[in-house]
């Protein structure tokens, strides 16, 4: 696996924080300028590939910054925005310009069918999209059962879509952090690496180390499309794996999440990651044998799905090995459930790709804690102490 050609690469982070109409989200251009440096240094993308677009006064200069990137890249094309994201009174996405207002949305804001299209065409190898942003906003009332609807317009083909959010939840803010939660966990990943990563870290590690960050601190789960292919594209070596020099570096402290939360777009949240961080792992599962067992899939016809027979013969073996206790040597690891693959379907029925590979995500994840409890008793019986 390689890093990015920077050569050929270019990556386009938007930033709004200061609106007329909707609260302001100051975070969202400390956002911008931090993940700028940070992919220039992590990542190889040059300066002048890696532009910065704060708080643009109208869709016509952001138009043009997109076109301009989405012409240009042939390797990797990265799309970020932070700020607010809001629906329209159709179920339609928006991400917030300064002037933006839920009354003028449609004609104040950047639709993003606009900005879906224009990654669509680009003939850039590989396409990764992140929203930091609230689908709800301030028309949290307007979502409803709509996920479903509003995930559909963030399915770009051949793109992989990182999001900070459920569709019908707020992204959370800490009042007076200077980073969002989502992004500093972000920028603390690409700076610091995962324990649990190889050498390099793949868009799947970013999205799961971004899933574990998200439930230990009680914060929105991310969400993400792709494919496992794309999943297995690397973003970044991995620091952790790599280190610089030969200085002892402390941890990052845990802080606890405050008791009150502003349901703007932006802000931070801790992100310990240390070998020896006291909450890995977690005692609560995050998957139960239940969960597996009932999971229901969407089927689909006429277009890519899965092998219903494959998955459902995969779920079984998930669900024997789940029933091992964590004591003993597990049957399944992690990476065989990042590794599996099924036959794809389009004349017959299929279960819908995205909606398994995210559930097998949490099964993996799952495995991931199985393992690591399974390590950590081990090592404690071998010194004859009790956890």
């Amino acid at each position: 696996m390689r890093l990015p050609d920077g050569a050929h690469s270019r990556a386009l982070l938007i930033g709004t924080g200061a609106y007329e109409h909707l609260p302001g989200v100051p975070a969202s251009r400390n956002n911008v300028r931090a993940l700028a440096d940070t992919l220039q240094q992590r990542t190889g993308l040059p300066p002048g590939h890696c532009r910065r677009l704060l708080d643009p006064p109208d869709l016509a200069a952001v138009g043009r910054e997109v076109e301009e990137a989405t012409g240009a890249a042939t390797d990797l094309l990265l799309v970020y925005y932070s700020g607010h994201g809001l629906i329209d009174s159709g179920g339609k996405l928006h991400l917030a310009l300064p002037q933006t207002s839920q009354r003028l949305l449609p004609w104040s804001g950047i639709p993003f069918e606009f900005l879906h299209q224009a990654i669509q065409q680009s003939a850039a190898a590989t396409k990764v999209l992140i929203l930091d942003c609230c689908f709800s906003g301030i028309a949290t009332e307007l979502l409803g059962g709509e996920e479903g609807a509003i995930m559909g317009q963030i399915r770009v083909t051949g793109t992989f879509t990182l999001t900070s959010s459920p569709a019908n939840s707020p992204s959370y803010a800490f009042e007076g952090r200077r980073h969002t939660a989502f992004t500093e966990a972000l920028l603390a990943l690409l700076e610091e690496g995962s324990p649990r990563a190889a050498r390099m870290l793949t868009l799947n590690d970013v999205y799961l180390e971004l899933l574990r960050n998200a439930r230990e601190h009680g914060l929105p789960l991310p969400q993400k499309c792709g494919t496992h292919t794309a999943d297995l594209l690397p973003l970044a070596e991995n620091r952790y794996q790599t280190p610089v020099d030969t200085a002892p570096v402390a941890p990052p402290p845990v802080v606890s999440a405050p008791e009150s939360w502003s349901a703007i777009a932006g802000a931070t949240a801790p992100y310990p990651r240390t070998p020896a961080d006291p909450e890995w792992p977690p005692v609560q599962p995050f998957l139960t044998e239940d969960d597996v067992r009932n999971v229901l899939f969407k089927t689909v016809r006429l277009s890519d799905g899965y092998d219903e027979d494959e998955v459902d013969a995969f779920l079984d073996k998930v669900i024997a090995a789940m029933r091992e206790p964590m004591a003993l040597d597990q049957r399944m690891l992690p990476d065989e459930i990042r590794r599996s693959e099924f036959t794809t379907t389009r004349l017959r029925e299929g279960y819908d790709i995205d909606e398994v590979d995210t559930f097998l995500d949490r099964v993996e994840l799952e495995f991931e804690r199985r393992l690591a409890w399974t390590a950590k008793h081990a090592e404690a019986d071998r010194e004859g102490r009790a956890l």
